[in-house]
């Protein structure tokens, strides 16, 4: 990356992998944006680099309708690190794996919204595709899967350097 180049950050853990399988594809739509991205599991990340970052977008397994406990801890804990504030402006985004219709991909999905909106993060929809954001099931295709990960990463790439472009021409 260089010191012009918008960046994101993944943050993800993975239960039974299909959250993690949607990782690969998202990071590729975002280098395809023209956005640098770096990826680490929840036990990876340091605060540094979620403070670095431009964007976040979290990858949380459905947990009986919820954000997974360790994605919610990091957050938890964030929030007495110079709180409140320091991911203010921050754009953030999430996505999920999940067993089967109904089995609280969408809660999932809103809650960890919910946890980024309370840091202050800008949150954006997508009205082409998953608005929330991608979700894969169990009876997801892996062609299904990429292809939606992939351009929702590029939507990504692309926010982060409408808020970067704004953020510049500011006085």
């Amino acid at each position: 990356m260089t010191d012009n180049e918008p960046n994101l950050l993944i943050i993800y853990t993975s239960k039974n992998g299909r959250t993690g399988s949607m990782v690969e594809p998202i990071r590729q739509g975002i280098l395809e944006g023209g956005a640098g991205v770096a990826v680490r599991t929840v036990e990876e990340v340091l605060w540094d680099e979620m403070l670095a970052a431009q964007g976040i977008i979290v990858g949380t397994p459905v947990r009986f309708g919820g954000v997974d406990w360790q994605i919610k801890r990091l957050f938890d804990v964030t929030a007495y690190q110079d709180y409140p504030g320091p991911l203010s402006g921050k754009a953030g985004g999430v996505f999920t794996g999940g067993g089967r219709p109904g089995s609280g991909a969408e809660l999932a999905l809103l809650s960890m919204i919910h946890v980024l909106l309370n840091h202050g993060m800008v949150i954006q929809g997508n009205a082409h595709s998953s608005h929330y954001g991608p979700v894969a099931l169990r009876e997801s295709s892996p062609e299904e899967v990429e292809s939606t990960c992939h351009a929702w990463g590029r939507h990504w790439a692309q926010l982060v350097r409408r808020l970067g472009r704004d953020e510049l021409e500011q006085p």
